[in-house]
């Protein structure tokens, strides 16, 4: 993927994304994070996001981060 089709993407995913909660964009962003960091980044830019949960949190379990973005857990990102 060049980078212009990546710029691409990233505008459709955060397009995509609208009306989601914050918490599970957060989520989703370690997801992405975890496949590729240029690809996390991308998408919490076109966001406008920060990425400080998000790289934290690339360790945790899928349980783990289930909880943390949990609607009775999460305080912000």
């Amino acid at each position: 993927m060049n980078d212009s089709q990546k710029e691409l993407l990233f505008i459709n995913l955060a397009e995509a994304m609208q009306g989601v909660p914050k918490r599970i964009m957060v989520r989703q962003l370690v997801h992405f994070y975890k496949a590729d960091p240029v690809y996390g980044n991308g998408v919490a830019a076109k966001l406008g996001l920060g990425m400080d949960h998000v790289t934290a949190w690339a360790d945790l379990s899928l349980d783990e981060l289930i909880k943390k973005t949990s609607e009775e857990a999460y305080t912000g990102a």
